[in-house]
Order: structure tokens, then sequence, then C-alpha cells
């Protein structure tokens, strides 16, 4: 009978993890197609980061990296089409969130800034840069000057939502979380 309760426990925690991600991956989209500027484009200024950064808290990184390669995939396959390296990158970029931010109440700032940081610069110039170079054929200079500034841009904007979330969102989420355990 406690081996069918435990069943049942976990099957009931994957499910609020499926269905929690799949709402975030639906937030995710609106943020980036809908609220993304410009729309297409060698860069865009976009929040679609933050629904994902949720998962990564609650659930780790293999769950935040499915949701933000399921966002990827879904809004490139209804608007722009899929590029496999785009989607690499959305993959890292929610496996390397979830390692950072799981299971962690406060995130705080120096954690914050450093992990944006570093992977707004590995993610959007290291491996973005080339995509654009040999996919697209721009030339590395205007390649890296436009991902410079979505660098720039994003990482600003990463780190401020971030700390709003951390300050306002976050402890919301974990009393949720606390009260309505499975």
């Amino acid at each position: 009978m406690s081996k069918i309760r435990s069943n049942r426990k976990k099957g009931s925690e994957t499910l609020l993890k499926a269905t929690t991600s799949a709402m975030m991956v639906a937030l995710a989209i609106i943020f980036c197609r809908y609220l993304g500027f410009p729309s297409s484009g060698m860069w865009r200024v976009e929040i679609s980061f933050l629904p994902i950064l949720v998962v990564a808290i609650l659930y780790g990184p293999v769950w935040s990296a499915l949701s933000y390669g399921m966002a990827d995939l879904i809004g490139a396959l209804i608007w722009t089409g899929v590029n496999p390296f785009i989607l690499l990158c959305k993959i890292v970029f929610g496996l390397l969130m979830g390692l950072a931010f799981h299971g962690r109440e406060r995130i705080g700032l120096p954690r914050n800034v450093l992990f944006f940081v570093f992977i707004g610069f590995a993610v959007d110039i290291v491996m973005m840069t080339p995509i654009f170079v040999f996919m697209f054929g721009h030339t590395w200079e205007s390649a890296l000057i436009f991902r410079l500034a979505a660098f720039s841009v994003n990482t600003l904007m990463r780190i401020i939502l971030t700390a709003l979330t951390d300050q306002f969102l976050l402890p919301a989420i974990y009393k949720y979380v606390r009260k309505n355990r499975v």
C-alpha cells in the first residue's frame, strides 16, 4: 500500500512539474515573440528567460533546459523556422540557469550579476556570433557588434528583472509551493 502511495505522489509531482513548466513555456513564447523587440533579426531585446528562471529555481537544470528548448522550438516552428544551433543555445542557457539557481530561496545580487554576465558572454557572444556568420552570412564585424549590443542590453535587463523576481516574486512562489505541496 505504501508503494502505491509513493508512486501516486511521484506521479502527482511530475504532473505538477509538467503543467507548471508548460505554463512557463507558453509565457516564454509570449514574452519572446510578442514582447521581444525587434521581432526578428540579429539581436532582440526580450524577457523570455524570466518564466524559465522560475522553472530553473523550482525544478532544476533538466526541467529548465527542456522548457527553454520547448519554448524556442514552438516559437520558431510558428514564426521563424527552427535553427538547431539557436535551439541548442537556449537549451544551454536553461541548463545553466537551473544549475546556478535551483533550490535557492534567495538568489542574491552577486550571484545574479556574475551568472548573467558569464552566461550572456558565453551564449550571446561566443555561441551566437558564429551562427550569424556561418548560417546567415553576416560578417564577423557586424555579427559581433550586434551580438555585443544584444549582450549589453539583455544582460542588464536580465539582472534587473532577476533582482526584482528575487525580491518580490520568489517569496510568494515559495509560500505557494509550501502551502500546496502535493
